[in-house]
């Protein structure tokens, strides 16, 4: 396959390193806008150009590696999607949140792919941290906490450019360790860089960062401390520590942990035709914390970030504008009317489906019984007789009806006007 690598600054020139130094049919462009980069390409003998553009057309690479500054991911990601090129681009994907958006939509409508070179959670001792977690090792997640404190040397950001440069990383890291979203956010800034977010599952988190510090510094990822409800996991200084009450265990040799970098990753994802870890529509979620947390300190309250979860618009079916199709059911009288709203596969939880039903008098759903489900029916007219293990119940308008594991039951309407209700079951989780 072959790359081209647009962007030959401070960060382009160490990819460029690391590409020469892959084992393996890579072969690799360059295009930079700095005419003084092309002496030191071509002694490598690796075809290098000032326009990224012309760098396609007479290239025709595979993909594309942005590692340009911020300002220009817009350009050179469309250009590549102009292309219906892959694309590998440093975080963040844009220069505001707003055009990362635009970005990651027509990725996406173009079927394009496109993945983002998040590096911290390929470090070995994260990659050991998460799996601890995932095996239950500190059992259901109660809170999380990371610090970051480092002393500024070159680094120099512009007033909160540290959110899309350096605490996106740990937006990612939180997200990935817990496997949950922000669902609130509340952030201050002062010396410190303090943000304290509700997650999913009831999951507490709080950040805390400085770039002014002196004296001990953490290491890039950060501490971590993480409580759960069978003990806690702790990540300083290169070394994790499991406590719980049967002991304490400590990691500091992670030699047998697999990583790959994110090259690799995106090499591997494009072969196996699936999204790369670090997917830009995924990605995206990081972004939109660092852009809640500007909004959290421009209004100077706790912000709403669920809108970025990604999970598209309220699924809505109407059951009394839906076609309703005349059935025998489980054997019963007649025909009943019904219509399925949502099958299992519309849910995430042990759901099986959502049924609306109408019972012409005289009709019924015959007398029958299930396994290890329950399933609930609620009359919103009419009246009629449920029978239930052998006996019999009126029910009517407002009665909601649980029938448990292994019971039986069958719903009969002998009276004179329809029986409308909602059945839906749910399956032993």
């Amino acid at each position: 396959m072959k790359a081209l690598l647009v962007g030959m600054g401070e960060a382009g020139s160490g990819w460029y390193r690391r590409l020469r130094s892959l084992n393996g049919d890579l072969e690799l462009a360059v295009s930079d806008t700095n005419e003084s980069r092309r002496e030191q390409l071509q002694a490598d003998g690796v075809p290098f150009y000032t326009d990224a553009r012309e760098a396609i057309e007479q290239e025709k690479p595979d993909f594309v590696i942005n590692v340009t500054p911020r300002h220009a991911h817009s350009a050179i990601n469309h250009l590549a999607f102009d292309y219906k090129l892959p694309v590998l681009c440093e975080k963040p994907i844009a220069e505001n949140y707003e055009k990362s958006m635009e970005i990651v939509k027509r990725a996406e409508e173009e079927r394009i792919p496109f993945m983002i070179a998040e590096n911290y959670r390929t470090f070995a001792p994260l990659r050991k941290l998460k799996q601890l977690i995932d095996e239950g090792a500190v059992g259901a997640l109660y809170s999380l906490e990371c610090e970051f404190f480092r002393k500024r040397q070159r680094v120099t950001l512009e007033p909160n450019d540290e959110l899309e440069e350096v605490i996106i990383h740990h937006f990612d890291l939180l997200r990935h360790l817990s496997g949950r979203e922000v669902g609130k956010l509340f952030a201050v800034k002062r010396h410190v860089f303090h943000i304290v977010m509700d997650l999913q599952a009831g999951i507490q988190a709080s950040f805390r960062c400085s770039l002014h510090s002196v004296g001990r510094e953490t290491q890039w990822p950060g501490d971590w401390r993480i409580e759960g409800e069978k003990g806690s996991l702790t990540f300083a200084d290169g070394e994790i520590e499991l406590t719980t009450p049967e002991g304490v265990q400590r990691w500091s040799d992670f030699s047998d942990v697999a990583v790959q970098t994110p090259v690799q990753e995106f090499l591997k994802a494009l072969e196996e035709k699936r999204r790369g870890e670090t997917d830009a529509k995924e990605y995206l979620k990081n972004q939109a914390l660092a852009h809640y947390t500007r909004l959290s300190l421009k209004q100077g309250q706790q912000v709403d970030t669920s809108a970025s979860w990604g999970y598209g618009p309220a699924d809505i079916r109407n059951f009394l504008r839906a076609e309703l199709k005349p059935s025998s059911s489980h054997g019963g009288q007649g025909l009943v009317e019904s219509v399925r709203l949502y099958g299992k596969g519309d849910f995430e939880t042990p759901l099986k489906f959502l049924y609306y039903s109408v019972l012409p008098p005289g009709t019924s759903i015959g007398y029958h019984g299930h396994r290890d489900d329950e399933e609930v029916y609620i009359i919103l007219e009419g009246t009629g007789l449920m029978t239930m293990n052998g006996r019999d119940t009126r029910v009517g308008p407002g009665d909601v009806i649980v029938n448990k594991p292994w019971w039986k039951h069958g719903l009969l309407n002998d009276g004179n006007e329809p029986i409308k209700a909602i059945v839906f079951e749910i399956d032993k989780a």
